[in-house]
């Protein structure tokens, strides 16, 4: 696999794409080689190269024979345009989320040494951490004409340049998780749930684990992961809410543990729990507590029992060490993809990268391919050149964007274990064709 600092656009179908909950049969296919077709790029090194190598063969080509004498103005050389493409990124570099916003712009700096070319100029603005402060930065990154924004990484953020930068006709690639911002030449990079809901669900009915139930909060998150699940026609046999704030969760358990009984066993066997962070082993402590994880499996081998899956939200290193999680099976980037960026920065700035500076990376790598590939007279970032289907190949694996705004991912299938996450289904390489162009 080719990463985004190799420059290679993933090959897919030209038309058309894919809505995250496009069902059981859509969506991506693993390891095609058949549509990755290899691009080489010409850096500005090479291009240096063969100009100088150009001039040296001149130098030694023969003399030609005098001419008459005539009475000319000698010709001018024709001069190469070398438009400089400016792109702005958005990031809290003071205030709450300066250490995020730094190393999120450390990460945007090694992608412009991997990949960065004389024509692209990558411009960072601080959001400061607030709306106010993003709304400063989009208006000096418009009045900069830039052809791209970048960022902001917080959903109030976003939300508060839109008003600003949409008139402009900007496109704007954000490093948030709020689907409900993408469109209207938004586009959202954070990884959001619809991709990792079907991914699981869709491994886990292929192993035995189809009959799903969700017991989760009342919050919006859970609703899309709800919404998902039934528009990809997944076998949804229960689903259990309760309050967003509630903490002590002991009665809404044992109520879902009684309604769900059926003869001895339960009438599910896959228990989708969409939460993360110290919510989640709580939740998963009290469901032991109180019957439901009696009917868990001893092993991993065969189907039987009760399978706990989740999304992104468990790719949280301090969920690892969770007894209660133990066996359970979520979708996220492969860790392994991302291995060799995380030791470059270490060695680069002496620290780990913040989870999200994969992200920038990723972006920022993203704008520079597309601004070495634009002819001089076009536009670098047309709406058919971000929505590319073949899409591309990033820190965290393959990636595109949709024309409405959202974007889709090709995730592995992790099982956490007392070793840690271990990845048990791949994540696919290349991107399905679209049925039907």
């Amino acid at each position: 696999m080719i990463t985004l600092f190799s420059v290679l656009l993933l090959s897919g179908c030209g038309t058309g794409y894919y809505m995250p909950w496009g069902g059981f049969n859509t969506g991506i296919r693993s390891n095609n080689p058949a549509v990755m077709p290899n691009i080489s790029w010409q850096t500005p090194g090479q291009r240096q190269a063969l100009s100088e190598q150009s001039k040296a063969v001149e130098a030694q080509a023969p003399a030609a024979p005098a001419a008459p004498a005539v009475t000319a103005q000698p010709v001018p050389p024709v001069a190469v345009p070398h438009r400089k493409i400016i792109v702005s990124i958005l990031l809290p570099l003071t205030g709450r989320a300066s250490r995020l916003g730094q190393s999120m712009l450390d990460a945007a700096q090694m992608a412009l040494f991997d990949i960065g070319s004389a024509n692209f100029e990558l411009v960072p603005r601080d959001t400061k951490g607030t709306p106010a402060g993003a709304v400063a930065a989009a208006r000096a990154a418009i009045a900069a004409h830039s052809a791209l924004i970048l960022g902001p990484v917080f959903s109030g953020d976003l939300k508060a340049i839109k008003p600003v930068v949409g008139p402009t006709g900007t496109p704007v690639i954000s490093f948030t998780t709020d689907w409900t911002l993408a469109g209207d030449n938004t586009y959202v990079m954070g990884f959001l749930p619809f991709t990792q809901v079907m991914r699981v669900a869709q491994y886990a009915a292929g192993r035995g684990y189809g009959k799903i139930a969700v017991f989760a909060p009342d919050t919006e998150y859970a609703d899309i992961v709800i919404s998902t699940l039934r528009k990809g026609n997944a076998s949804l046999v229960r689903v259990y809410r309760y309050p967003a704030n509630q903490i002590e969760l002991t009665s809404y358990v044992q109520d879902f543990a009684n309604e769900s009984k059926s003869g001895d066993g339960l009438d599910f066997n896959a228990l989708m729990l969409p939460i993360g962070s110290q919510g989640l082993r709580s939740l998963v402590t009290t469901l032991k507590d109180n019957g439901i994880s009696q009917f868990m499996p001893l092993t991993n081998g065969a189907p039987g029992g009760l399978k706990f899956i989740g999304t992104g939200l468990w790719d949280d290193p301090a969920l690892m060490n969770s007894p209660g999680l133990l066996g359970g099976w979520f979708a996220a980037p492969d860790p392994k993809l991302r291995a060799s960026f995380d030791a470059r920065y270490q060695q680069n700035f002496g620290v780990a990268p913040a989870r999200l500076a994969s992200l920038a990376y990723d972006a920022t790598a993203l704008a520079a391919v597309l601004a070495r590939s634009a002819p001089d007279d076009a536009d670098a970032y047309t709406a058919a050149a971000i929505t590319n289907p073949r899409g591309f190949a990033g820190i965290d694996g393959i990636f595109r964007f949709l024309p409405d705004g959202l974007s889709e991912r090709g995730l592995a299938v992790l099982e956490i274990r007392q070793s840690g996450p271990v990845v048990i289904d791949p994540a696919p390489t290349a991107f399905a064709p679209v049925t039907g162009s």
